[in-house]
């Protein structure tokens, strides 16, 4: 492209210079906008306050994060962006800065175990940046724009789709209960091992199995550290409240101002809110199939989302020459980040940019040679996290099309399973996913659009999440992870190409959109309502077939309706109205799920053998190590799997002594290890394997079981300090005289063996 093609490109998407306004009226925009975003905030942590997270905890986490995170990400951000920008785009993009800086900090306070560098390393940054002549005067020089009155209220309010999430999670992931047993989520404490490994020793090994490589996306958990270390607050508070709580709001604001940075055009910004929090894999089945870009079962899912918009960002900045070399510093330093916060997102990136270059190829070749630069960045990044950070393991996931398409929503509900059945499931659940970008094909019918690498970027990120459910398998189906990656992208990449569509349909936009508006409810609602919904197991391909002729006859009666209404412009008009319908029954989807799903109870309880069930009184033992240890010690237990069995061929996902002692245990779990996954790679059977190291295991549980000197002798040879004994396994009255008691409840019992004299 041209040098005054990019100038004007440039103009189209940068704020308005509305240099007439008043003073007091951008001032006005402005402060409104703020207090929408500030009560915003107030509301999401007030859910979580709600549930059962102290107040003052919540105050205390924010504040850890504006100060040590979002500071100097903005101050970095107004260091490399164009002059002129909004505010709101500062913030959130300087949120995903921070969040790079913040994991960057913990990394080298776990690893240090210098608690303070987890505040002093990114604020040092800050007073660089401030320092510095010409840094200073880049950041003070920047302009602000403010957005419309109405914009802020109208993002916010996309993000109540999140709420009903958040109470379900709340109920099903409580920080305390009274007494008894409860049985969380099995992953819940995974989770919480690693933020706490990554508080106090940094990224070193798995803390539930000593020397198994801790080859896993834990940025996620270094952030949670970060917050939790400099704000005061526990780890499980950071995990289990203020990080959902926030998520809904950050992932819709910051899809809502890349589109409007992209654009240039305020009012895309709610329509990519909308989209990627509402929308979903569209089916016609009557099924529920949410897309939703975040998932607090999932800590790291929502927080990559983020880090991946500021990488487009960042690469449209370069393809409009409005970035300087900083900025180019910056791609792969996020890439690093968003790779190792969430593994499905960087290969979508590199599948965008590999898909524009393939496409500058065709219609731009000035560009190759930027974005073979680009492809190297990209790549680069999510190879060294390859190497470096998953230290070259796939978690599991594996190539295997069968598989695959039998994880795939449609599969139980379209007859017998064949070869047929199976490629028909995958092949809708893949248009389904695409569906949330319908409007980016828009940008294909211009010059324009067929020339910005950005377009291609969208459509080849998109279509790699999509493709990735028809291809990969796991054991816990996070191939699904891609798709739900790259929701966010196909909502930015529709808000994109509808901009496109109104102009080409000029005044007569509202006609076709309005149609859409009307009968794209219908597009789900009416094959459901004539044909009724397929039921698990007695569906079949006729079936399903009736459901989508019906649907399409939905689209076409909406295109002909805006064909016979916008007589000038007849086929723009029928396509326009396509688009808009099958972009509503998106939204509908989820509406009609959230609308339909049945409360989620807070958890019940359980009996001490149930499966999944951890008892207030082991979590109150393993808590009393943590206060009682040194943050190097290591610690035992004599229980293993989410039932109290023997641990030959169970479910080792048992990780509740690692995660409240926040200690390094000999063996608890070991699973989701390399080794595990080395034996077990078809899938579930990893977290099924026996643990590779028998003696280790006999002589951790015979101790405890039937304790002796020699035992003792050689466990604390291994390194080992404390004992927690868990009483739902078999255990010796007491462990006396090889170890002293220190502290013991109803359903648990510390133990420590005396230092070597």
């Amino acid at each position: 492209m041209s040098q005054t093609a990019e100038m004007s490109s440039a103009a189209k998407t940068a704020p308005p210079d509305k240099s007439t306004d008043g003073r007091f009226g951008r001032w006005f925009s402005t402060g409104f906008s703020a207090l929408v975003l500030l009560a915003a905030t107030a509301f999401f942590l007030g859910t979580a306050v709600q549930a059962d997270l102290p107040a003052s905890a919540a105050v205390m986490a924010l504040l850890g994060l504006v100060v040590t995170q979002l500071f100097p990400g903005v101050l970095l951000w107004r260091a490399v962006r164009p002059n002129r920008g909004w505010w709101i785009e500062d913030v959130m993009m300087g949120l995903a800065i921070g969040f790079m800086l913040a994991i960057g900090a913990q990394i080298v306070a776990g690893l240090t175990q210098q608690k303070w560098l987890s505040a002093a390393l990114p604020l040092a940054l800050a007073v660089l940046l401030l320092a510095v002549p010409r840094s200073r005067a880049r950041i003070r020089r920047v302009r602000t724009t403010a957005v419309p009155l109405w914009w802020m209220p109208a993002v916010a309010a996309t993000a109540l789709y999140g709420v009903q999430d958040l109470h379900q999670y709340y109920h099903r992931e409580p920080l305390t209960w009274t007494s008894g047993f409860r049985a969380p989520y099995i992953d819940a404490y995974l989770h919480l091992a690693l933020s706490g490994q990554l508080q106090h020793r940094g990224p070193t090994s798995f803390p539930w199995v000593e020397n198994a490589p801790m080859a896993y996306h834990w940025f996620s958990h270094a952030w949670i550290a970060q917050v939790a270390t400099v704000s005061g607050t526990g780890l499980d508070e950071v995990l289990f409240r203020f990080m959902p709580a926030l998520m809904p709001l950050a992932i819709v604001l910051v899809v809502a101002i890349a589109a409007v940075r992209i654009t240039g055009k305020p009012w895309t910004g709610p329509v990519a809110a909308l989209l990627c929090i509402a929308g979903s894999e569209l089916n016609l089945f009557g099924m529920s199939t949410l897309g939703y870009p975040m998932s607090p079962l999932s800590p790291s899912l929502a927080p990559s989302v983020p880090l991946l918009i500021a990488i487009v960002i960042l690469l449209v900045f370069r393809w409009r020459n409005q970035m300087g070399r900083l900025g180019l510093l910056l791609i792969p330093l996020l890439a690093l980040a968003a790779s190792g916060t969430k593994g499905s997102t960087m290969p979508l990136v590199v599948a965008g940019v590999g898909m524009a270059f393939v496409a500058m190829a065709l219609f731009d070749r000035s560009r190759l040679k930027g974005l073979i630069l680009d492809g190297v960045l990209c790549a680069g990044a999510l190879i060294l996290a390859l190497v470096v950070v998953f230290q070259g393991s796939d978690s599991g996931l594996h190539v295997q099309f069968h598989d695959a398409a039998m994880a795939t929503p449609a599969i139980t509900r379209v007859g017998e399973l064949t070869t047929t059945t199976m490629a028909f499931s995958s092949i809708v659940a893949v248009l389904g996913i695409l569906a949330r970008g319908t409007g980016l094909l828009w940008r294909l019918t211009t010059s324009e659009g067929r020339r910005d690498p950005v377009t291609w970027l969208l459509l080849g990120a998109g279509f790699a999440g999509a493709a990735a459910v028809a291809v990969f398998a796991h054991p816990g189906s996070s191939q699904y992870y891609f798709a739900r990656t790259a929701g966010p992208l196909l909502a930015i990449g529709s808000a994109v190409g509808l901009v496109t569509m109104v102009d080409k349909l000029q005044s007569r936009w509202w006609r076709a959109t309005l149609i859409g508006l009307v009968l794209g409810p219908f597009l789900l609602l009416l094959p459901i309502w004539t044909i009724g919904v397929i039921v698990p197991n007695h569906g079949g391909l006729i079936h399903a077939t009736k459901m989508i002729v019906v649907g399409l006859a939905v689209l076409l009666v909406a295109g002909a309706i805006a064909w016979f209404v916008t007589p000038r412009q007849r086929f723009t008009a029928f396509f326009a109205a396509m688009t808009v319908a099958v972009l509503a029954a998106g939204v509908t989807s989820v509406t009609r799920t959230q609308i339909e799903a049945l409360p989620v109870p807070p958890l019940k309880p359980v009996k001490a053998t149930a499966y999944l069930a951890v008892g207030k009184d082991q979590i109150e033992a393993a808590r009393w190590i943590r206060d009682h240890s040194d943050v190097n010690d290591v610690v035992m237990t004599n229980r293993h799997c989410t039932t109290p069995i023997a641990p030959k061929k169970c479910d080792s996902r048992r990780f509740v002594v690692g995660a409240f002692s926040e200690r390094q245990m000999l063996v608890e779990a070991w699973t989701p290890t390399v080794e595990a996954n080395r034996r077990g790679p078809n899938g579930r059977d990893s977290i099924t394997v026996d643990y590779w190291k028998p003696e280790i295991l006999e002589l951790n549980d015979s101790f405890v079981a039937q304790p002796d000197a020699a035992k003792a002798q050689q466990l604390r040879d291994l390194g080992v300090r404390w004992i927690m004994v868990d009483f739902t396994r078999p255990h010796a009255k007491t462990l006396e005289p090889f170890a002293k008691e220190r502290f013991r409840n109803g359903y648990a019992a510390v133990y420590e063996f005396p230092e070597a004299g």
